[in-house]
C-alpha cells in the first residue's frame, strides 16, 4: 500500500471511529459554584443537552505532574482507549462529547484529554485566558482584562481568530428571571482569593480598611461572600477584623458564606437582591456578576492595585460601571471634592458622578454563543 493510500485510510478511521461522538456537552467541573454557572449558561444558550463532569482531583499527584504524565502516555500509547485519566466518571473513547466546556484552570487537563482522545473532532470552549498555549483551544471567551494581558506581551497575542472578547469577564448571570433587590437593605461583602496576578494582592490592612469603610455607611443587613480560593490565613483575619468587628457595632446582623463549603445558596441570588455590591480588588468575578445583575458595584482597595488591574479598573470606572468604596466620614474624607453638587453617594462620596450604566450581559451571551456556532462550522468544514 502506497504512502498517500495509507495516510487517507488512517484519515477515513480516525473520522469513523469518532463520527459518533455523542451529541452533547460536557461541562467540566471542579466544584466552583459560578464556574458550573457560566459553563452551563453557554450549553443553554447552544441548545445544546449537556451533563456536568468533575475533574479527578489527585491529593497524592499534583494536576501538573498527572497532565504531563497523561500526555507522556499518549506518545508511547496513542491508542489508549481506558477510562478518562482526569475526569471522575468511568468513561471511555465511546461516550466521548461532540463539546467540551470549562471555566477553570484546574479542569484545562480533562478539556484537552478529551480533544485528543477524539483526534481533534471534539470542540473545546474554554472560559477565561487559559495558561497553555492558545491555539489548542478551539473557542476561547475572554475578557478585556484578559485582552489588556495579551497586549502586555505584544501586539500580535491579542489578535486571535480562536477567541471572543467581553468587557467583564463572562459571568453568564442575565436579569431575567432573576430575584430583584430586595425591599430591606442589604450590602453583599465579596472577597475574593486574596490575589490578582493583574495587580493586586489583599493585605490585613485592607480587610481592616475595609471594616471600618463599612461601619460608616447606614446600618444594613451584610452578607460576606468568601471565596472557595480564600486561604486560611486571610479567611481568619476576615472573621476576626471584619465580621466580628461589624457585629459589635451599629451592623449587628451579619451574615457569613464560605464557599469553599458545600451547600451555599447561589452567589447570583444573593447579589442580585443586594442593594448594593462591595468587593475587593481581587474578585473580577464578582464585579463581573454583580454588574451583569446590575446591582451598584464598589471596589474595595481600589487604590492599591498597579499595573494591568490599574488600568482595567480606570475603564469600568469611566463605563460608569464601578466606583472606588470611600464611603462618607471614612479615612478617605479628606480626599472629597468641595464642589460636590448633586446627592452624595454614601458608598462612594469622593466627587460628582455620572448616573450608574447598565451592562448588557444578554448581549454579551447572544454574541458568545453566535460565536461558537460560527467556530464549530468552521472547524467541522
Amino acid at each position: 500500500m502506497s504512502l498517500g493510500r495509507s495516510l487517507r485510510f488512517v484519515r477515513k478511521y480516525h473520522s469513523e471511529r469518532h463520527s459518533s461522538l455523542q451529541p452533547k456537552a460536557w461541562i467540566i467541573s471542579d466544584g466552583n459554584i459560578l464556574n458550573d454557572y457560566k459553563a452551563t449558561r453557554v450549553a443553554s444558550a447552544l441548545q445544546t443537552p449537556y451533563e456536568v463532569k468533575r475533574i479527578h482531583q489527585s491529593r497524592l499527584m499534583p494536576s501538573l505532574l498527572h497532565q504531563t504524565l497523561t500526555n507522556m502516555r499518549s506518545l508511547v500509547q496513542p491508542d489508549y482507549s481506558g477510562p478518562l485519566s482526569h475526569i471522575e466518571d468511568n468513561i471511555g473513547n465511546d461516550d466521548l462529547p461532540q463539546l467540551a466546556i470549562a471555566a477553570s484552570t484546574s479542569c484545562l487537563p480533562a478539556l484537552l484529554e478529551i480533544k485528543q482522545r477524539t483526534r481533534g473532532h471534539s470542540i473545546s470552549v474554554y472560559l477565561g485566558l487559559p495558561d497553555v498555549k492558545l491555539a489548542k483551544i478551539d473557542a476561547l471567551v475572554l475578557s478585556r482584562l484578559d485582552q489588556m494581558r495579551l497586549r502586555h506581551l505584544g501586539p500580535a497575542r491579542a489578535n486571535l481568530e480562536n477567541a471572543i472578547s467581553t468587557l467583564l469577564p463572562f459571568s453568564g448571570a442575565i436579569m431575567t428571571g432573576l430575584p430583584q433587590a430586595s425591599s430591606k437593605r442589604t450590602v453583599a461583602v465579596c472577597i475574593g482569593s486574596g490575589a490578582e496576578s493583574a495587580g493586586f494582592k489583599l493585605q490585613t490592612s485592607d480587610i481592616a480598611a475595609l471594616a471600618e469603610g463599612l461601619e460608616h455607611i447606614q446600618p444594613a443587613q451584610l452578607c460576606v461572600l468568601l471565596s472557595p480560593a480564600l486561604n486560611s490565613h486571610l479567611k481568619s483575619k476576615v472573621l476576626s477584623l471584619l465580621v466580628d468587628r461589624l457585629r459589635q457595632s451599629s451592623h449587628s446582623d451579619v451574615e457569613v458564606l464560605d464557599y469553599s463549603l458545600p451547600d451555599q445558596p447561589s452567589p447570583v441570588d444573593i447579589l442580585a437582591s443586594a442593594s448594593a455590591v462591595v468587593a475587593t480588588a481581587d474578585d473580577i468575578a464578582s464585579v463581573s456578576l454583580a454588574a451583569a445583575v446590575q446591582r451598584p458595584v464598589y471596589i474595595a482597595g481600589e487604590e492599591r492595585t498597579t499595573s494591568i488591574l490599574r488600568n482595567y479598573y480606570q475603564v469600568l470606572d469611566a463605563s460608569n460601571f464601578v466606583r472606588r468604596f470611600y464611603p462618607r466620614g471614612s479615612r478617605y474624607s479628606y480626599m472629597v471634592m468641595p464642589d460636590i453638587s448633586g446627592d452624595i453617594d454614601e458608598y462612594s462620596a469622593l466627587r460628582d458622578h455620572e448616573p450608574w450604566a447598565k451592562y448588557d450581559s444578554k448581549q454579551d451571551l447572544d454574541n458568545i454563543s453566535a460565536f461558537i456556532r460560527q467556530r464549530i462550522k468552521t472547524l467541522n468544514e
